[in-house]
């Protein structure tokens, strides 16, 4: 029987950086959306980050691009990656411990990546980068932020997600409030 798990976090060593890594282009690379975990239509399948296997963008992928607009970005040109590399399913309750093992994953890929701005995805997703950064990020607040010697602005926010009919609208006052703000790090 097919496991419903993939653990990268048990050989964090041997994880090719580029998996589950998107690197931003022209504007782009200034932003790291961070994500979770990968999704299960998500891009462990495709290959792409928000993208169905048929090459569809999902309806998170368009939320974000909502948010990016004003800033002649798309999700496709941004920068993204998860803060845990394995594939939990629903069984939630390996998330934290798959996000500690996985976290040397992240600051490496972090380090080849020159963005200036994390945005965080969603308030379980912020939780787990302050447990692991010891950091007291919130959401709809960009906080001036240092890991491993280098500096970031991070910002989390809803998760674009359509799961939450509200996220959509309380994103979009975020950015609309740091608008200039962002403009500033791009």
């Amino acid at each position: 029987m097919k496991s419903l798990h993939e653990h990268y976090c048990k050989k964090p060593d041997n994880f090719p950086l580029e998996k589950f890594f998107q690197k931003g282009i022209g504007r782009g690379q200034k932003i790291l959306l961070v994500g979770e975990s990968p999704a299960g239509n998500g891009w462990r399948k495709s290959g792409k980050a928000c993208y169905t296997p048929e090459g569809k963008l999902l309806p998170t992928g368009h939320r974000l691009n909502e948010l990016l607009k004003p800033f002649n970005l798309i999700v496709d040109k941004c920068g993204f990656t998860e803060l845990s590399k394995c594939y939990i399913g629903k069984d939630r309750k390996l998330l934290k411990e798959c996000s500690r093992k996985c976290w040397p994953i992240f600051l490496k890929q972090l380090n080849t990546h020159n963005c200036r701005l994390l945005i965080i995805l969603g308030i379980h997703t912020t939780n787990l980068f302050n447990w692991l950064s010891g950091y007291p990020l919130q959401v709809g607040k960009l906080t001036k932020i240092t890991l491993q010697e280098r500096n970031y602005t991070a910002l989390p926010i809803y998760h674009p997600s359509p799961i939450n009919p509200y996220s959509r609208q309380k994103n979009k006052r975020i950015f609309e409030i740091l608008q200039k703000d962002i403009e500033k790090l791009l």
